[in-house]
């Protein structure tokens, strides 16, 4: 969504009103403060207006589903749709059980039926000749990549569908959810780590379902309650998840933030240089500390 954003307007915790980019298409005057507000998470001002760059709404879409019996397969599969030059709308990476679950949740069934890791593609182009060239690109590499045999969704109703059940995904997950973590790695450690995780899950002899971005290794990892498992416990489990992301060159979030409740492994994971740079900034826009003061740093 940072991408979109062309222009803001902003108020300062001292009470001065600035303005950030706007409707210019390039702009590199200084420091981009303006990205640097947007991912604040509302420590350095308070955004009152926005610019957003809009896109024409795409005159075809389809969704394809691309199984596969081997986990590192499909997520191997991701970069190469990339280097074939297609764009996807979305491109994530889903676990058969995980869809089924939220599929009886609405009493319909997941279309796909083979393969227990599937990749599900979104296409979105300008004209159906552009979206079928599209298609057949993947429908290609599908099998040179070691997929079963992909589901093409063309219908809007079929598209809608498989939408509604990949939405359900999480509010079946939530029932018995303590934490989502969003740690992300390179898309190349995506397997490992989701492996890792397994691994981390059978040692203390609970669930951790993953499902994740599979275009740019944002995993989003639930944390499943256990029986007499107190806090600590799920920060025990948290705390080796984020040690494996790191150790595979990724980051303890891609999307969510640090907030409230991450301060202790933002501590830990952060090089102390660079926390110290981002107090340096939190200090200069917000002297008085006086906008979310307890975000974000321990």
């Amino acid at each position: 969504m940072r991408n979109y954003v062309r222009g803001m307007e902003a108020v300062l915790p001292t009470g001065e009103i600035i303005t950030l980019g706007g409707k210019v298409l390039k702009d590199n005057v200084g420091y981009d403060l303006m990205q640097l507000m947007i991912g604040s998470e509302g420590t350095l001002g308070i955004i009152t207006k926005a610019w957003i760059r809009l896109s024409p709404r795409p005159s075809a879409l389809a969704t394809i589903i691309i199984p596969f019996d081997d986990r590192r397969k499909a997520l191997a599969a991701a970069p190469r749709i990339l280097q074939e030059g297609v764009l996807p709308l979305a491109m994530e990476y889903v676990e058969k059980r995980i869809v089924d679950k939220a599929a009886r949740e609405l009493n319909v069934v997941w279309p796909c039926r083979s393969g227990e890791y599937q990749l599900m593609v979104i296409l979105a182009e300008s004209s159906e000749e552009a979206l079928l060239a599209e298609c057949e690109k993947i429908l290609s590499l599908c099998e040179r990549a070691g997929a079963s045999e992909p589901l093409l969704a063309e219908s809007r109703r079929e598209q809608e569908e498989i939408l509604r059940i990949r939405s359900e995904v999480y509010p079946v997950l939530k029932r018995d959810m303590v934490d989502t973590l969003d740690v992300t790695v390179p898309p190349s450690m995506m397997a490992q780590l989701i492996e890792e995780i397994e691994e981390i899950g059978r040692r203390h002899g609970i669930e951790i379902p993953v499902i994740g971005h599979a275009g740019d290794g944002n995993l989003h990892v639930v944390i499943l309650e256990k029986d007499g498992w107190s806090m600590e416990d799920y920060e025990r489990v948290e705390d080796e998840i984020y040690e494996k992301a790191v150790e595979l060159g990724g980051v303890i979030t891609g999307e969510h933030g640090i907030g409230y409740v991450k301060k202790k492994f933002f501590a830990k994971y952060v090089d102390p240089r660079i926390s110290k740079l981002m107090k340096s900034l939190k200090s200069a826009f917000d002297p008085k500390n006086i906008l979310n003061p307890d975000k974000i740093f321990p």
